[in-house]
């Protein structure tokens, strides 16, 4: 399978959050920001009004994501008019620090979701 390299700065934080979500699914680090694209970029509205991550980028995320996904990653970040970076900061701060993205099943699929709670 073709992979590409994503490299984003973030605070340590998001990748320990990350980290410990992964190996909660038994899954990589890579793997598990994998399965959070997988689920986002059908539906990556919810991020339109988010803003970036205002802590500290004082890490740095590299992973290896199937090229299947980075293509569609990098169409909903020209659907969106952000980069990457921001794409997957936007991403992991809301749903892990803020709380306010969810993933849902809708219709047989995970989707992203607002949190009304």
């Amino acid at each position: 399978m073709d992979n590409r390299v994503i490299s984003v700065r973030l605070p340590k934080a998001l990748n320990r959050d990350l980290e410990r979500s992964a190996a909660k699914a038994n899954l990589s680090r890579p793997g598990g920001l994998d399965l959070l694209l997988r689920c986002s970029v059908g539906n990556c509205e919810p991020l339109a009004q988010l803003k970036d991550c205002p802590d500290l980028w004082d890490a740095k995320l590299d992973a290896r994501i199937p090229a299947s996904t980075f293509l569609q990653l990098r169409s909903a970040c020209e659907r969106l008019g952000i980069p990457v970076s921001v794409y997957i900061r936007k991403l992991l701060y809301h749903f892990y620090v803020t709380k306010r993205l969810r993933i849902v099943e809708l219709n047989g699929h995970y989707t992203l979701a607002h949190r009304h709670d």
